[in-house]
């Protein structure tokens, strides 16, 4: 290399690096001087102590890399032209060694042409410096690049700690999606009778599909619809999830859980949310879909032997979390369904999908689907056709959630026994329970009992079997014992809905009137007899006549004596006929249901 040129001299030496020049911990930057050249290397180092910073000195590449390992300094002012490992060959090197840490390199060179000069950045340079140095321009570009490396460790800092936050954000975001996906997708939805389809504009999100099945075996269903969208509007499906799945495990009926939810968002819900929702209840026993609807739109229901729109359920009260529980019409409406008929659940993300021209789906065109004669079995898929034709490409602006329910008098519970505590071992107990008529009026005790008998012997795993005997004959000793029902007015078109209306008529206007229950449970070896006793204050009937014609298979009527006989011992009636008592045998590890 050829003699170094004169340095020019600084016109104010300092004794002690000035702010610019420190550390985030106050200590003076450390430089690594690189230049083969001795007398060069001495002179600038002897500059750059001057200003107070530390140097670190190497007469090669070989050795700037080696120190720039050992020594890690804060800038490098690198010689270009050096023998063996030359400036750009040691800049690839410590490059890669200060990793994403920011360690500006100087290149420090007698070259003048721009080509050059343009190599040096290109190389890996953050600027040059050409020779004769001058002391205030190394003095300024040391200070500037010292500027920009405390920027540049401060936004990596941040960076860090961003990126530490998202890992953190990203690991809550799973265990809240994997808990909403675990309230979303309730078991009573793997039905084969039922078809949905859930469109959410974003993972977390206000709709909410529940079913579950009670243990009587009805399906009950909901659909419902938190104002806004996101995290803000999901929130409150969990408890609302936990209160619809719980009730409805434990018989409760549909106004019962709709007051239950009402009260629950009430206490919860800041001031401007609520939950539009539609609870429906599908009895396959009795052919009666019942059904309760606060602020979402209309449940329609296609008739299978029409090919048409054979009724709706409108909606005739408030959203959830609106009013107090008690301002609140928890009331349901029931209609009659036949086998194949579909019932149609869907938010109003449906008729107000938009397409390019923000014209929406609507109402109309939603309904003339159910209107142009399609076959039962391809409804649900050409409403999606229709409403992805509709829409095209254009972006989703609402959540949207569509679900047909097929009434299918065969269908079942898939997860009967799924979770289903273990019995206790046997033990001898009694419970009795006496309902008056102005308790009758306005509560169902069936689900009351069941948790008073499944948590003293804990018998899930017959549950539904117990439930059905019990609720069977409670109700025949209210709707027959007190209300005097007459179960003939099912037998005519239309005659389960006028049936319910006439007991919902009756039991409203009953002023006297008794119901006694009494469940009484016997140990007997590995297992044992639970004794359920039903009387009521009515006038009783011809129980014997009733029992021959079951026996005998005359009439329309005994189908529920027929199935208390078919799962329990015994089931004998006394008094006039309105004392009830059957008897249920079971044994340990027995999944009856």
């Amino acid at each position: 290399m050829n003699a170094p040129p004169a340095i020019k001299p600084m016109a104010k030496p300092a004794d002690a690096a000035p702010a610019e020049m420190l550390t985030a911990t106050g200590q003076p930057l450390k430089i690594l001087v690189v230049d083969d050249e001795a007398v060069f290397r001495a002179l600038l180092q002897n500059l750059l102590e001057k200003m107070g910073l530390q140097v670190v000195a190497a007469g090669s590449g070989a050795e700037a890399v080696a120190s720039f390992m050992h020594e890690q300094p804060d800038m490098v002012l690198m010689d270009v032209m050096m023998p063996g490992m030359d400036g750009y060959q040691a800049t690839e090197y410590i490059r890669e060694l200060s990793g994403d840490s920011f360690i500006p390199i100087i290149f420090v060179t007698a070259m003048s042409d721009e080509n050059e000069l343009a190599l040096c950045v290109m190389r890996g340079g953050n600027d040059f410096l050409t020779k004769p140095i001058n002391p205030a321009v190394l003095r300024a570009k040391i200070e500037a690049f010292s500027q920009l490396r405390r920027l540049y460790k401060a936004v990596k800092s941040q960076r860090d700690e961003l990126a530490q936050h998202n890992r953190w954000l990203k690991r809550e975001y799973e265990i809240a999606e994997g808990v909403f996906a675990k309230v979303m997708h309730s078991g009573g939805l793997t039905s084969p009778n039922i078809k949905y389809m859930l469109s959410p504009q974003a993972i977390f999100n206000g709709d909410l599909l529940l079913a579950a099945y009670r243990p009587s075996g009805e399906l009950h269903l909901m659909l419902g619809d938190f104002t806004g969208h996101g995290l803000s509007a999901a929130i409150g499906t969990i408890p609302v999830a936990d209160i619809f799945n719980g009730m409805t495990a434990k018989g409760f009926p549909i106004p019962e859980i709709v007051a239950e939810i009402n009260q629950k968002l009430q206490r919860i819900l800041p001031r401007g949310l609520f939950f539009a929702a539609a609870l429906l209840e599908l009895d396959a026993k009795n052919h009666k879909l019942s059904a309760w609807v606060g602020g979402v739109p209309d449940i329609l229901i296609y008739g299978a032997e029409q090919k048409a729109l054979a009724g709706r359920f409108t909606s005739t009260s408030f959203p959830l979390g609106v009013m107090a529980t008690d301002q609140l019409d928890c009331h349901v409406e029931s209609i009659e369904v036949h086998p194949g008929d579909r019932i149609f659940l869907y938010t109003d993300g449906v008729p107000e999908a938009r397409n390019s021209e923000n014209a929406m789906f609507s109402q109309e065109r939603l309904e003339q689907c159910f209107n142009d004669g399609y076959e039962p079995s391809v409804l649900y898929e050409r409403i999606l056709w229709e409403l992805d034709q509709f829409r095209g490409a254009h972006e989703q602006s609402d959540d949207v959630t569509l679900i047909e329910v097929t009434f299918d008098p065969l269908a079942s519970n898939p997860q009967a026994n799924s979770n289903a505590l273990a019995p206790r071992p046997p033990s001898e107990w009694s419970a009795s329970f006496e309902f008056g008529a102005d308790t009758l009026k306005g509560y169902d005790p069936l689900p009351m009992m069941m948790q008073v008998l499944l948590e003293t012997q804990r018998l899930h795993q017959h549950k539904q079997r117990i439930y059905m005997v019990l609720a069977e004959l409670f109700l025949n000793a209210l709707e027959h014992g007190l209300l005097k029902l007459d179960s003939s007015l099912k037998e005519r078109a239309g005659g389960f809905g006028e049936y319910y209306q006439v007991k919902e008529q009756r039991l409203a206007q009953i002023k006297d009137g008794r119901i006694k229950v009494r469940l009484r449970h016997a140990a007997n070896g590995s297992g044992g007899r639970l004794a359920i006793q039903v009387e009521d204050t009515g006038p009783g009937f011809d129980f014997q006549q009733r029992l021959k014609q079951v026996e005998e298979n005359q009439g329309t009527h005994g189908r529920g004596i027929m199935m208390i006989r078919s799962v329990c011992e015994s089931l004998v009636y006394r008094g006039a006929g309105n004392i009830a008592e059957a008897v249920y045998p079971w044994n340990l590890g027995d999944g009856s249901d």
